[in-house]
């Protein structure tokens, strides 16, 4: 069974993993402009070497308490689909980006189903190695470009 790349990230005590195919780097956090009547997870845009990205907090959007911007808070630039079949580029603020690892999906299992929750749920399977558990998580179930429209 083929593995597939995934980049690690934590959030608060939770570690996650989203397929590297959606990320495009990760920077420091830097400069926010903030933008006037954003959304709460909307932190504002940032200036990267010239691009313009909206910058939204990842645990803001899963119902989690709001990023503490710390030195280890990153900025993972992602894409993510957009309108007319079009990517997009944004900003997703995260506590800390650890590293890029091979996961194949027989080690992972289903994400657990309560009722209600898996059908909206942005984790598509969980990985338990050795105790510790990483969620895979379905970007495209945590932003998309309606989330950017203001």
């Amino acid at each position: 069974m083929e593995a597939k790349a995934y980049l690690t990230f934590v959030l608060g005590n939770e570690k996650f993993a989203i397929s590297v195919d959606r990320v495009q780097e990760v920077v420091e956090f830097e400069k926010v402009t903030k933008v006037p009547n954003a959304p709460d997870y909307m932190l504002g845009i940032i200036n990267l070497r010239g691009r313009l990205l909206p910058l939204l907090d990842t645990k803001l959007k899963l119902g989690l308490p709001k990023t503490e911007i710390t030195r280890k808070s990153r900025i993972m630039v992602l894409l993510i689909p957009g309108i007319d079949e079009k990517q997009m580029e944004i900003g997703a603020l995260v506590d800390l980006a650890r590293e890029v690892v091979e996961i194949r999906e027989d080690e992972t299992q289903p994400a657990p189903e309560f009722e209600n929750y898996s059908t909206n749920a942005p984790i598509s399977r969980i990985l338990n190695k050795q105790g510790e558990v990483t969620m895979l998580m379905d970007i495209e179930k945590v932003f998309s470009s309606q989330d950017l429209t203001l």
